[in-house]
């Protein structure tokens, strides 16, 4: 399946180079992968309409985990991946059609545990070119899910709340974003990359109406 979303790529080089000092000045949180699943995502963000944009997924009803969930590219550690970040470019080429050369990487965040599945999840930061033909798979993919990373800053859009499984208490964030719930953790990755931005007072970098013209190949890492 093809799917192309024609606009054009606005962004900065203080855009990507804000995030590059940003993760390069933290120390993650590592957690063990002992008796769980080793997994990575990617969040890919772009610049549209002069707004900076996360691009994520709708799974279909075909997979065996989250049907129907908005979600990140990504997927459980294989034997084929060298390391988790071959993992996660490797799903997002599998999933969506955005090959490894289309993204340049800008860090990492810290990782997950996911309640329901078991898995630990790395997730990656990476600048996406847009427009593309993107190549979704049907077997794994509904539609692509495009939205505005304001949106994530927005209070009104965020319900946070305890819920108690196995007698432990887990922390629950979702949002809402016209008529998609985003939650379990894919809304906490989120709601951590917009914390770390606001910490270190640059959102305005990533918010900026800017009409400057940039690309990927323009970055030295």
């Amino acid at each position: 399946m093809n799917a192309r979303i024609d606009d054009t790529l606005p962004s900065s080089s203080c855009f990507a180079e804000t995030l590059l000092h940003l993760f390069a000045e933290r120390h993650k949180l590592r957690l063990s992968t002992d008796g769980v699943v080793a997994a990575a995502v990617l969040a890919p963000l772009f610049k549209k309409n002069g707004r900076c944009h996360v691009l994520l997924t709708k799974r279909s009803t075909h997979v065996e985990h989250h049907k129907g969930e908005i979600s990140f590219p990504g997927g459980k550690l294989d034997a084929c991946d060298k390391n988790l970040l071959t993992c996660a470019l490797r799903e997002t080429t599998e999933e969506i059609g955005v090959q490894r050369k289309d993204v340049t990487v800008l860090g990492e965040l810290d990782d997950f545990y996911t309640v329901a599945t078991h898995y630990v999840v790395t997730p990656f930061v990476g600048l996406i070119p847009y427009p593309y033909d993107f190549q979704i798979s049907a077997r794994e993919i509904e539609c692509l899910v495009s939205v505005p990373l304001d949106v994530f800053f927005d209070l009104r859009a965020r319900t946070e709340h305890v819920v108690t499984v196995d007698g432990r208490d887990y922390h629950v964030v979702s949002y809402q974003y016209e008529d998609h719930v985003i939650w379990g953790a894919t809304a906490r990755i989120l709601k951590h990359l917009v914390d770390l931005i606001t910490e270190r007072d640059v959102r305005g970098v990533f918010l900026a109406d800017t009409k400057e013209k940039f690309s990927c190949e323009q970055l030295k890492i």
